[in-house]
């Protein structure tokens, strides 16, 4: 699949972020952060999301799995420690 990030600044924040039919991805961070660190975790979390989805990713469809996306934010965050 072909991944199209966005990446924008809004006050001091870098935000990268993608839209997915009728859901929307934002990832953000310090100015200081690398863009294409985060458009890599917006990738990495994207992936995830669509294996877990099995692919039909819309706004339905994530909020029916939305504690499966919180584990998923959670283990992107924590880095699997928990």
């Amino acid at each position: 699949m072909v991944f199209t990030a966005e990446v924008t600044m809004f006050e001091d924040k870098v935000v990268v972020y993608r839209f997915i039919q009728d859901l929307n991805i934002f990832v953000t961070g310090g100015d200081e952060e690398n863009e294409l660190i985060l458009a890599t975790v917006l990738q990495g979390f994207f992936d995830a999301v669509c294996s877990l989805l099995g692919n039909n990713v819309d706004k339905r469809g994530a909020l029916e799995n939305l504690n499966v996306i919180y584990l998923c934010l959670d283990e992107i965050a924590d880095g699997g420690y928990g």
